[in-house]
């Protein structure tokens, strides 16, 4: 009874950042001269904002459907149910701002900040679970996509905004090898104006 608790403990483990990355994703460079492109200053001015989640019930369905399809025929899949549906908590605001050293930060209240240089170069986090995170950050085609990655999986979380620009597509895909099938939703955010 012990030992497919620990499996799913080491399998969760791998999915401590909600913006854990995989291993490549139809936004990635095709090349790495690719990755170096320097930043365009319009999706800087674009995307720098703090918008509020207004998905629909349908939308937080979707994610214990995507946390259900993910574990099934797993041991032990109550609990790692229970830890993924946490792992994947719907954000209730993104802020992503650009500092004048070539950063960009994403900033949820009660999430510790997610801060890398906006060319890609990965760095250490600490998530909001303790588990250290190699987190990158670039646009690619427009779209702000974020990777993380552990010893035990990868995941990426991608900032589409709409062509109103003030509706964004959050895109959030977790996958370990300890699961069978990844964990993938999308959400709708709305830009907030003023405080």
């Amino acid at each position: 009874m012990r030992r497919p608790t620990v499996w799913v403990g080491v399998a969760l483990a791998a999915l401590g950042c909600p913006s854990s990355n995989p291993s490549k994703t139809s936004l990635e460079p095709s090349s790495p001269a690719a990755a170096s492109i320097p930043t365009d200053s319009l999706d800087k001015q674009r995307y720098a904002g703090t918008y509020a989640f207004v998905g629909s019930s349908s939308e937080r369905a979707a994610v214990q459907a995507a946390v259900d399809t993910a574990t099934e025929g797993m041991i032990g899949v109550l609990i790692a149910r229970q830890e993924l549906m946490k792992r994947s908590e719907i954000r209730p605001t993104y802020t992503i701002s650009f500092d004048e050293k070539g950063n960009v930060s994403v900033v949820t209240p009660g999430y510790p900040p997610e801060v890398s240089p906006l060319n890609g170069t990965e760095v250490k986090l600490t998530d909001k679970y303790g588990d250290v995170v190699d987190n990158s950050q670039r646009f690619v085609d427009g779209t702000l996509l974020q990777q993380g990655r552990t010893r035990d999986g990868n995941g990426s979380t991608q900032f589409k905004l709409q062509l109103d620009g003030n509706t964004m597509r959050v895109i959030r895909v977790s996958k370990s090898p300890k699961l069978p099938r990844p964990v993938e939703f999308k959400l709708t955010y709305l830009r907030r104006h003023g405080p």
